[in-house]
């Protein structure tokens, strides 16, 4: 057991040095990334703000109308549909915002792990279509675990593996892929996100820009509040 903890200790070091370093990944603070998800036939614009440890806002576009949803990392996740005015500036569903929050890890999971409430076993080598892999598998403070794989000639995180309930609580095997990795500020991040559930691609993500540490307003992550109503005169 120690040797597997050892070995995915060695295995996060690296790849910590592949993606940028220390000192560069500290110093990215938080992003704004910009870009286009695809669904099935559904292509929509997004803007995504995030922060270090994991504070979200997303801004999704789509039929003349934007949903904003965001996490401060302290209040529940919250959302509003512009669509509808006046805009009702509600508490997600808690199976939306158990996956939206989960999602807002500003670092990945092998970027200081034990500081964040991981721990980290190496689980061996997979092959995917002739190719040999390295996997680790993560498990959080609240116990849940997942496996993100390792491709060992970049030592990037290329596939997360994992384990979802749905709201109806039917379990999926849920795998993310990483793709396009670019330099973001020194730090090689993502590009391109497809995720499969139960093997069935449902839904690429293809950034076109992320600006690193951008100017961020007080209020970027907070639930908006509604206007008081005026006093009758």
């Amino acid at each position: 057991m120690a040797v597997r903890a050892d070995r995915a200790q060695d295995l996060a070091r690296i790849h910590v040095e592949a993606i940028g370093g220390e000192e560069r990944i500290a110093e990215l603070k938080s992003l704004r990334a910009s870009g286009h998800v695809t669904a099935g036939d559904k292509r929509v614009r997004f803007t995504m703000t995030a922060a270090r440890p994991n504070l979200i806002r997303l801004e999704t576009e789509g039929g003349g109308r934007t949903l904003v949803q965001g996490s401060d990392g302290e209040e529940p996740a919250w959302e509003f549909d512009t669509g509808s005015w006046p805009p009702q500036y509600r508490a997600m569903a808690p199976a939306t915002a158990k996956t939206f929050v989960a999602d807002a890890e500003f670092d990945d999971p092998l970027v200081a792990a034990a500081a964040r409430g991981y721990s980290l076993d190496f689980a061996g080598e997979m092959k995917i279509d002739g190719q040999s892999f390295l996997r680790v598998l993560v498990t959080g403070s609240r116990a849940a675990t997942f496996s993100v794989i390792i491709d060992p000639r970049t030592y990037f995180i290329v596939m997360r593996i994992e384990q979802r309930e749905s709201a109806g609580g039917r379990k999926a095997q849920v795998v993310t892929h990483y793709e396009d990795f670019r330099p973001v500020d020194g730090v090689l991040l993502p590009h391109q996100i497809a995720v499969a559930i139960n093997g069935k691609v449902t839904q690429r993500t293809v950034i076109d820009r992320i600006d690193a540490n951008p100017e961020l307003a007080e209020d970027t992550f907070r639930r908006p509040r509604a206007a008081a109503k005026p006093g009758k005169s």
